[in-house]
């Protein structure tokens, strides 16, 4: 049976990770609400119509691609990571991971996490790059928008996968902190999750 402490660690953690930015994401999607994150929204709506009105479709997919190989960094990162925890585990290196499972499935749990993000994130970035240069009536035949609406809409979704992410990236990191003491995993949880709140999305 998981001890109280394990319990409430992995609560509050939750809370701030995936509580919090669901949230977030929710808030940001209501109309009348502004966000740093709804001003960058109307700015992608912006920068494909005037990328679509000035046939720049060859500037956007090198945008696009520059954002990919971030990605991909980022993605390959989180699998190295996880490879070097396994790889720890398996060769009984002295850690308090090994006494105690709950650090250790956490982190590994949210880099899987983190992981899918990445690559639900490329899929996104992917077919815009090929959507980019189809007739726009076709475009609008799929949801009803404009074109330059439908193609921000993928690319704002595919920058939340990504933040999701990366900041899950961070969190399960985070969770390191743990084998020092669950009270210090526990503050920079909360801190961390504070200097989102006030210093990037609000």
């Amino acid at each position: 049976m998981m001890n109280p402490v394990a319990t409430m660690l992995i609560g509050i953690y939750a809370l701030c990770l995936w509580g919090y930015h669901y949230a977030y994401f929710f808030i940001t999607e209501r109309k009348g609400i502004r966000t740093r994150r709804n001003l960058i929204n109307e700015a992608v709506v912006s920068w494909f119509k005037i990328g679509l009105e000035e046939r720049d479709h060859l500037l956007i997919v090198h945008q696009i691609r520059n954002v990919i190989m971030a990605v991909t960094f980022l993605a390959t990162t989180v699998v190295l990571l996880m490879g070097l925890l396994f790889g720890f585990t398996i060769s009984d290196v002295p850690w308090e991971f090994q006494n105690s499972g709950y650090p250790f499935w956490l982190m590994t749990f949210t880099l899987i996490y983190s992981f899918f993000n990445f690559l639900l994130c490329l899929r996104h970035f992917t077919r815009i790059t090929f959507l980019v240069r189809a007739a726009p009536e076709k475009l609008k035949a799929i949801s009803g928008e404009d074109a330059e609406v439908y193609l921000a809409k993928l690319f704002i979704r595919a920058n939340k996968e990504y933040t999701l992410g990366r900041r899950s990236m961070l969190y399960g990191l985070v969770v390191l902190t743990w084998i020092l003491d669950p009270f210090v995993f526990l503050f920079i949880t909360v801190a961390m999750t504070f200097i989102f709140i006030t210093t990037y999305d609000f």
